[in-house]
């Protein structure tokens, strides 16, 4: 697949109109070559400054689309080594911003009924599972870590089909391979103290019976992570 069989569409003078034309033609074009295998899984696509001569666009453009392509799961971006075609027998997961979406509806709702039901039982948890976060040293120890102290959250109101919920969405990512960094201590290092910081903000609010505080830090905590992955 080369560049060359890829059309590029006629400039509008406008230049609002230009970059959604763009937009659209970068993301028509190359979800076309990948859906048909002109891309094949594992490929690598060409670099956001070849796109963007291509198809005469700003870089903008063309990092927008791609981020587009990785959130429906059909690329993966790696810093430093490129952008390529994603094995699509997964593709029917979910991805991590619709989950991320899905949870800012009800996840920021759950501590009013938590601070009421809860046992020390499930506080202690959620403490165990902080302390599995902080002392993670693989990507897939500190999601793990990480999704059992809201699991425990969503326990702690006791019913069923929260909870239920709630273990679907790990289940969907543990087959997403929670995000796929393997078991490089590198990204865990870097995000693990200040994940840490962000739970036990929630647990401790949780403990104190403070639903308030507890529902804001949840909220805050899932709005950055969001912004986080939409940004990359």
């Amino acid at each position: 697949m080369t560049l060359e069989s890829i059309s590029v569409p006629h400039a509008p003078t406008n230049a609002r109109a230009k970059s959604d034309l763009d937009s659209q033609a970068i993301y028509r074009d190359l979800k076309a070559a990948i859906m048909s295998g002109e891309y094949g899984v594992g490929s690598r696509l060409p670099t956001e400054r070849a796109l963007a001569d291509h198809f005469a666009a700003a870089r903008n453009s063309v990092r927008k689309t791609l981020n587009q392509l990785a959130d429906e799961g059909l690329i993966v971006r790696h810093v430093g080594r490129g952008t390529f075609v994603r094995d699509r027998a997964g593709s029917d997961e979910f991805t991590l911003a619709e989950l991320l979406e899905a949870r800012l509806l009800f996840e920021p709702n759950l501590p009013d009924v938590v601070v009421e039901r809860i046992t020390p039982e499930l506080i202690e948890d959620m403490e165990a599972s902080l302390e599995r976060l902080r002392e993670a040293e693989s990507w897939d120890q500190f999601k793990e870590a990480k999704y059992q102290v809201h699991l425990a959250i969503a326990r702690g109101t006791r019913n069923r089909f929260i909870v239920s919920i709630f273990e679907q969405i790990i289940e969907s990512r543990r087959r997403a391979g929670w995000g796929r960094q393997g078991q490089h201590t590198g990204p865990v290092l870097m995000v693990r103290e200040a994940a840490y910081r962000d739970h036990m903000v929630i647990v401790e609010a949780l403990r104190s019976g403070e639903a308030v505080r507890a529902r804001e830090a949840i909220r805050d905590y899932l709005l950055r992570t969001l912004a986080n992955v939409s940004s990359n």
